[in-house]
């Protein structure tokens, strides 16, 4: 047990400094946003959602896959939702100003951050209580993304018109989830097939954060051609994670 939270306790200098990097770099938002939208699409399409669908595999639930793909879905349209009467209530100034990026909805994408987060460190504790070898793999995988989700939890809320200190305390918070988490999986226990239906779902809210706030904030703060290329390497951290993750 004290070996997991010793991992957690990684996963947590590993968020902060994913987050605080953001913050340093701030000259270069419109680069770092394109980065992080990059990172939380990918995240998504190759972590989140495939980590669902084997979650639901592993049960017998009379949920299928066609129900993990709904709650993705679902979670993409609530945040398209949450903006679209957002911006309805705002004057068209504000509107013009703000088009793509309702606050709330940063604060509900970090909180879908930090609640996996907080299932790392489930799956942390529990890789651990199987044995050594189980524990050290699961770790690996979940150790190498931590810096992305730092950089990702700062992009979402600094993209979405958040301040500073807002940023800051998501951050903090989000990179102590898995200590919490490694804690707490010795006395709670989630039915495994509605787990894998909440991961879905952010992961569609991931998905709608990245291509519907973080890229076009990105667009906002900078015009540079280089944006796309930020994008791509987002996607390509994220995917370079999964590969060592997975050897």
């Amino acid at each position: 047990m004290m070996i997991a939270f010793w991992v957690a306790g990684a996963t947590f200098v590993l968020t902060l400094c994913g987050g605080l990097l953001v913050l340093r770099l701030q000259v270069y938002q419109g680069m770092v946003f394109a980065f992080c939208a990059g990172v939380l699409i990918a995240g998504a399409l190759m972590e989140v959602i495939p980590e669902s669908l084997e979650l639901l595999s592993t049960t017998g639930s009379t949920f299928h896959h066609h129900h993990i793909l709904l709650s993705c879905a679902l979670g993409f349209l609530c945040f398209y939702l949450v903006e679209h009467l957002t911006h309805q209530r705002e004057t068209p100034a504000e509107q013009a100003a703000h088009h793509a990026h309702a606050p709330h909805a940063g604060i509900w994408g970090a909180t879908g951050i930090l609640v996996h987060s907080l299932f790392d460190g489930f799956a942390i504790g529990q890789g651990f209580h199987a044995g050594e070898h189980v524990g050290w793999a699961i770790a690996l995988g979940i150790t190498l993304h931590k810096i992305a989700d730092g950089a990702s939890i700062a992009g979402v809320m600094l993209g979405t018109q958040q301040t500073v200190r807002a940023t800051r305390i998501m951050l903090v918070l989000t990179a102590l989830a898995p200590l919490v988490g490694v804690y707490a999986q010795s006395f709670v226990t989630f039915q495994t097939a509605l787990l894998a239906l909440l991961l879905a779902w952010f992961g569609g809210v991931f998905l709608y954060l990245g291509a519907g706030s973080l890229l076009p904030a990105a667009h906002d703060a900078s015009h540079s051609r280089q944006l796309p290329v930020a994008t791509l390497a987002g996607v390509l951290f994220v995917y370079g994670a999964q590969i060592l993750a997975h050897h």
